[in-house]
């Protein structure tokens, strides 16, 4: 019984919920969150992507009116800062999860990703090195002996 009404109380705190921020389109009005999106929170920092840079700009102009209102009426300030980038605006933007998931799934099933191991260099061949002297481009020729070092010859052609 105390466990079902602890769940219950968890899933109506805001820091909980999949949208912590509320309603969006009310926080800017309904023109701005056309062109304006949350896009991450994470240590009270509220990312947001926007269209275009002259949205960008017209929302540092309103960052911090925009910092009030998302935290009047809260104990604690769920939003201490605002980065605004230039990014996709997706048609459903994703949840702010990054630091507001339920307890169920904090911290179960963590793992780190490995790290991917850079591709080794390998010598050209003389075919290789005679092809890229014929180009005339120099920067053509510098990008043509990146990529022919890191692809790798596991069988010669026919």
């Amino acid at each position: 019984m105390v466990g079902h009404l602890v769940t219950l109380l968890i899933d109506r705190h805001p820091s909980f919920s999949a949208n912590p921020l509320g309603d969006w389109k009310e926080l800017v009005g309904e023109q701005v969150a056309r062109y304006c999106q949350p896009h991450s929170l994470n240590k009270k920092v509220l990312t947001v992507a926007t269209y275009d840079s002259v949205w960008k700009h017209h929302l540092e102009l309103l960052k911090e009116t925009l910092v009030e209102k998302i935290n009047r009426g809260r104990p604690d300030p769920l939003v201490e800062k605002i980065v605004i980038r230039v990014r996709e605006l997706f048609e459903d933007p994703p949840p702010l999860t990054a630091d507001y998931r339920s307890p169920r799934q904090s911290g179960a099933g963590k793992t780190r990703e490995k790290k991917k191991r850079k591709v080794a260099a390998r010598q050209l061949t003389d075919d290789e090195k005679a092809f890229l002297k014929s180009l005339q481009d120099p920067d053509l020729r510098v990008l043509g002996t990146r990529l022919l070092k890191k692809i790798a010859l596991d069988s010669p052609e026919s």
